[in-house]
């Protein structure tokens, strides 16, 4: 605390940089950001392995299977192609491509040529599943072009658009005063490189809100760098693009 900041604050209170508007920003930025996470729940969909949704349909945990392209109903089809497929568990809807192939030798060249890690089924993706469970129900699904991939989820694009929206408000925010318990340049990493949990912890614990208001909110626990390499030893694993 500086000698000036000391002899403006009140008695017996420790200076504190954050406004009233201040706060109702910080908390108009909880709402959006929550709202903003449940669209993404709501519409977007998880990448998942076509493995998964076999184990499940043979246990009869998935009832319902979206088809996204494939070869369904096509008469005398030759060759092979990649098919998406969509299934719900609980609230987030999991995604895998698999590879349809006319034959035993076009899925010999499917293999060799496509992804090592795709499956890849002679006939179509229903059939297939259908013989895991006759019960379980198709329908078909179309494309979503073009998709931002937000919290690990492959979501529409315009909630990439309002997540970087909001990811620039909230940097903005913690431009202004001076925030809790680490610099700016600390929160700036963290927001940058470990979200939903660094927005999260800043809007928590970095004064926007005042909730959790430490005994003095001018000591600084954390700095720049060493909330860069923090950032990076979290991982960044749930950046959004």
């Amino acid at each position: 605390m500086t000698t000036d900041a000391a002899a403006t604050a009140p008695p017996g209170r420790l200076v504190d940089d954050w406004g009233r508007r201040d706060r109702v920003a910080g908390w108009v930025l909880v709402a959006a950001w929550t709202a903003l996470l449940v669209a993404t729940l709501l519409t977007g969909h998880r990448i998942s392995d076509f493995d998964r949704l076999e184990g499940l349909v043979a246990a009869g945990e998935v009832t319902e299977v979206e088809v996204v392209g494939g070869f369904e109903g096509a008469e005398d089809w030759q060759g092979f192609g990649v098919t998406q497929v969509r299934w719900r568990e609980g609230w987030i809807v999991h995604t895998a491509d698999v590879t349809e192939a006319s034959n035993n030798r076009q899925a010999a060249h499917a293999r060799r040529q496509g992804d090592a890690d795709r499956t890849v089924v002679v006939g179509s993706v229903r059939d297939h599943l259908a013989r895991l469970d006759p019960d379980v129900a198709f329908v078909r699904g179309e494309p979503r072009n073009p998709y931002s991939t937000v919290v690990g989820l492959k979501a529409p694009g315009w909630v990439g658009l309002i997540y970087v929206v909001l990811l620039g408000a909230t940097l903005v925010l913690n431009g202004g005063p001076r925030p809790w318990r680490a610099t700016r340049w600390a929160w700036a990493w963290l927001v940058l490189l470990v979200p939903p949990f660094g927005i999260a912890a800043y809007l928590a614990l970095g004064g926007p809100t005042g909730l959790f208001r430490p005994r003095d909110p001018r000591r600084v626990w954390l700095t720049g760098g060493w909330a860069f390499l923090l950032a990076l030893l979290l991982g960044g694993g749930s950046t959004a693009a």
